[in-house]
């Protein structure tokens, strides 16, 4: 019996230290587990209209997203968003103020604390739900949640939103295996039939 109450006390103070992070030391964990490269699939829904799914990568600085009949290639300078509907590619200059996922994913889970207050708004099992706001209006979105998951020592991200305005942006992730393949690189030739509009 009093085995059984040493195991259920040590059970219960472990739940207590993952309710009791901080949403600094969850978002911190979360860059430590991801690292410079990794991968995931993702089902982004947007208002009331139907998911769409893709997959991005990123490595580094660089990075590859596709979803639906959108491709975005970049090598941390420039990016390169493909449309192979209208068969249209857009050259432009990498946004490194942006910190959404569409638009900079290299910048999706790092919350700079000068650029955003952030405070767990929930904790379930090895569950955690943050909720950031940034400090400035410029950047243009009202609030970021982002549900985060304990496995084992690592913690991953599984859902991330964002309201513009009352309006949002919903990102389900799920991890991919960021060694299967290389990053897909940005090939001027594998497009050369497509109309370019450069903003550069």
């Amino acid at each position: 019996m009093r085995n059984i109450f040493i195991l259920l006390v040590a059970v219960l103070s472990s739940f207590g230290v993952v309710s009791a992070q901080t949403a600094s030391e969850w978002l911190t964990k979360l860059n430590d587990s991801l690292g410079e490269r990794y991968a995931m699939h993702i089902s982004v829904t947007v208002g009331e209209e139907a998911p769409l799914t893709g997959y991005f990568m990123v490595d580094g600085d660089a990075y590859y997203i596709t979803l639906g009949v959108m491709e975005v290639y970049s090598d941390g300078k420039l990016r390169y968003e493909v449309n192979n509907e209208r068969k249209e590619v857009v050259e432009d200059r990498v946004n490194l103020e942006a910190c959404d996922l569409l638009t900079n994913p290299t910048r999706a889970f790092t919350f700079v604390p000068n650029e955003f207050s952030s405070q767990v708004v929930s904790t379930s099992n090895e569950r955690v739900v943050v909720k950031l706001t940034p400090k400035s209006a410029a950047m243009g979105i009202d609030s970021i949640t982002l549900t985060l998951r304990r496995n084992g020592a690592k913690v991953s991200p599984e859902a991330i939103s964002y309201d513009y305005d009352g309006e949002a942006v919903s990102i389900a992730l799920t991890a991919a295996d960021a060694t299967a393949s290389k990053l897909p690189r940005w090939d001027k030739a594998a497009y050369r039939a497509y109309d370019i509009v450069s903003f550069l």
